[in-house]
């Protein structure tokens, strides 16, 4: 029995934790999953990302320190464990997996994300989302152009142990490392400069997935599994089709037709749905709800191929 998943939201943001958790047939891997977006890729280029959608399409190829699992949980991405601050909860220390490269091949090591982290303050760069590491001691007097970006509280003590020093405690700072902050490769991230992100060519990612077929303007795209990520053999999906549906109905004509099997419609939809095509055909159907930045567990098997 094929299954296919219609998710009441304004769009998923956490897509990564569904697509990597779902499918558990052999088969399902060989299949391409079809699904919708709501708005098109503005940048791939995390330090600078402050729409919807570019922060949702990024979660798919880049991994931070942490990362969130099924129950919304923060959990070790590229950190070996979850640690506990010191100096008041103000300094969090890191050891870093040995095994997690870039889908260049090249290793993900704790200067990436010195780098990735300065830059973002850097007000050469422009950021729109410093507000992403404004915690971090003297980020707020760099943006200002008050202090050096070399004055920032993020140091690498290894070449896998990184250690990030805040202002004051942050009591929900795990979820900015979970979600918000990223590594940059410093020599492919400057290969491009201004122009790093602006397209699948100029993007390198970390995550489980590659961005591939985007030219910065085009309204689809592609993920196709990341054959250098440390935990690829989770990833139980090789290749997501994403198109950009902005009109309710539509994507909800593309879902009753097999066209997506994963798309994101209004609440007034769902209601309406389940009164009449969906109330008649339970078996093939599930509607989930989600939240920005929560994905609820039983959405995870989004698909039974």
């Amino acid at each position: 029995m094929k299954k296919r998943v219609w998710i009441s939201s304004i769009g998923i943001v956490a897509l990564g934790l569904v697509l990597t958790g779902c499918g558990s047939q052999q088969s399902s891997q060989q299949k391409t999953l079809n699904v919708t977006a709501t708005q098109s890729i503005a940048t791939a280029d995390p330090n600078k990302a402050d729409d919807i959608a570019s922060q949702a399409a990024i979660a798919q190829f880049m991994e931070g320190l942490y990362t969130t699992n099924q129950k919304g949980k923060v959990v070790p991405a590229i950190a070996k464990k979850v640690v506990k601050p010191t100096n008041n909860g103000k300094t969090y220390t890191f050891n870093l997996r040995h095994n997690a490269k870039w889908s260049n091949g090249k290793k993900v090591t704790a200067a990436d994300f010195v780098y990735s982290v300065q830059r973002q303050v850097d007000p050469n760069t422009k950021s729109q989302e410093v507000g992403h590491v404004a915690e971090i001691k003297n980020a707020t007097a760099i943006t200002a152009g008050k202090k050096a970006v070399k004055t920032l509280g993020v140091k690498a003590l290894g070449k896998y142990k990184l250690q990030i020093t805040l202002q004051q405690r942050v009591p929900y700072f795990n979820y900015r490392l979970a979600a918000e902050i990223y590594p940059l490769n410093k020599q492919f991230t400057e290969k491009y400069g201004n122009k790093y992100g602006t397209s699948s060519k100029r993007t390198l990612s970390n995550g489980p997935y590659v961005l591939k077929s985007w030219n910065g303007t085009n309204d689809t795209w592609k993920y196709a599994k990341n054959p250098y990520y440390y935990d690829r053999k989770q990833v139980r999906i090789k290749n997501i089709k994403v198109q950009t549906v902005k009109n309710n109905s539509t994507a909800e004509n593309l879902f009753q037709s097999n066209g997506v099997q994963v798309t994101q419609i209004t609440g007034t939809q769902v209601s309406a749905a389940e009164q009449g095509s969906l109330k008649k055909a339970d078996e093939d159907y599930e509607v989930e709800p989600t939240l920005l930045h929560v994905v609820e567990p039983e959405a995870l098997s989004i698909a039974e191929y």
